[in-house]
């Protein structure tokens, strides 16, 4: 395996395993924030999210992705003795042109692969994309409002109020609360 293969393929990794762990956070962060703005939500009426509208055009993948998918499918297909769970993220993987995550189950499976130089830039598409979720993650209000600065904190309280309708009001706001917006008790 090449050198710059082997390296793409642990950055990756990395970032699956950093992705994992933000989406795990994200669920309790996201309990932790309802929970705590439970008093603000409770009074204001069921906002009902719009659906995202789903996309019917079938994603466009890559010769690349699709001939090494074929070659990995065929010995982590469940009819084959693979892995059903492995074989649902390998699906998953290829459907999303991740030619890397396609890759990453080749090289662990012990599959020989063929790349070409002009595949790196598809690698490199699929580090992207994972950091790029990464960032979503890390951007959503429930995090922000975690682990942000006062100003972020206070335009996650604007972004709520949007969502809501209505202003939130400093005094509807706990102590902690308050304390997270960097506002001083004493002067109250």
């Amino acid at each position: 395996m090449k050198t710059n293969l082997k390296k793409l393929v642990y950055h990756y990794r990395y970032l699956k395993l950093d992705l994992d762990e933000v989406v795990e956070q994200h669920t309790e962060l996201t309990i932790e924030f309802e929970k705590e703005f439970s008093n603000v939500l409770k009074e204001s009426k069921e906002i009902e999210v719009p659906a995202k509208p789903k996309d019917k055009k079938k994603p466009n993948t890559d010769e690349s992705v699709k001939k090494i998918y074929k070659k990995t499918a065929k010995q982590l297909h469940p009819d084959k003795g693979g892995d059903e769970e492995e074989f649902k993220e390998l699906n998953e993987r290829y459907k999303s042109n991740d030619l890397l995550g396609v890759i990453d189950f080749a090289i662990d499976n012990n599959i020989d692969i063929d790349y070409s130089e002009g595949d790196v830039e598809l690698m490199n598409n699929s580090v992207d994309s994972l950091k790029s979720q990464i960032d979503d993650y890390k951007n959503k209000i429930a995090y922000v409002w975690k682990f942000g600065t006062p100003f972020q904190r206070g335009q996650v309280l604007n972004t709520l109020s949007n969502h809501l309708g209505r202003e939130i009001k400093i005094d509807e706001l706990n102590d902690e609360q308050k304390i997270k917006l960097g506002l001083d008790l004493e002067n109250e």
